[in-house]
């Protein structure tokens, strides 16, 4: 019976996190109301409270949210190239610029209209998220690419991190050319792979 009411509770969460998306995009994150969200789900305010917390808690959860799916975009795109580090390098980048230009919730985050609300999140959880990335892709790299030293394959990994971010913010070309570039700086710093 423990099980079944755990399930219940993290289809609600998950539910009203994506509600709560659907209405960020929509209306902006300062815009968000916690009678909205439950309205939007059909469940009381107090509901929505119970699962969330706090509208400061939906935001963070917002954001760890986009952050763990993008991860777990970006591992799937190095997989389909564990033979070639340039070519995963720019799958897992051209995959995170589409990403962030077709997320509402990014592009909400990032672009126009700064919704102040949701970039309080972006600036105070966006380091963590880049020591996360570092450290996922570094790990990774590591055990797919022993041959690249540890200080080149460090350099590499936060090269691609940093410039990814960088293009996410102020893109010149289309994701694909900037994927080829990243790429391409990321394995002169890296090296032979061998």
């Amino acid at each position: 019976m423990v099980r079944f009411r755990e399930t219940v509770r993290s289809l609600l969460r998950e539910r009203l996190l994506d509600a709560a998306y659907e209405l960020v995009a929509e209306k902006g994150f300062e815009r968000l109301r916690m009678s909205q969200l439950a309205v939007a789900v059909g469940v009381s305010r107090q509901t929505v409270y119970n699962e969330l917390g706090s509208k400061d808690a939906v935001g963070e959860a917002l954001f760890q949210r986009e952050v763990e799916r993008c991860m777990l975009g970006i591992e799937q795109r190095l997989d389909q190239h564990r033979d070639d580090l340039r070519a995963a390098v720019a799958e897992a980048v051209e995959f995170t610029l589409t990403l962030a230009a077709r997320n509402p919730l990014v592009r909400a985050m990032l672009t126009g209209g700064i919704d102040s609300g949701l970039l309080r999140y972006l600036t105070t959880s966006s380091e963590a998220a880049f020591v996360t990335a570092e450290g996922a892709a570094d790990a990774y790299v590591a055990e797919t690419w022993p041959g690249i030293d540890p200080a080149s394959r460090g350099l590499a990994v936060e090269a691609a991190v940093r410039l990814t971010a960088s293009h996410v913010m102020q893109a010149d070309t289309t994701p694909q050319e900037s994927a080829r570039r990243i790429a391409e700086c990321v394995a002169r710093i890296a090296g032979p792979t061998s």
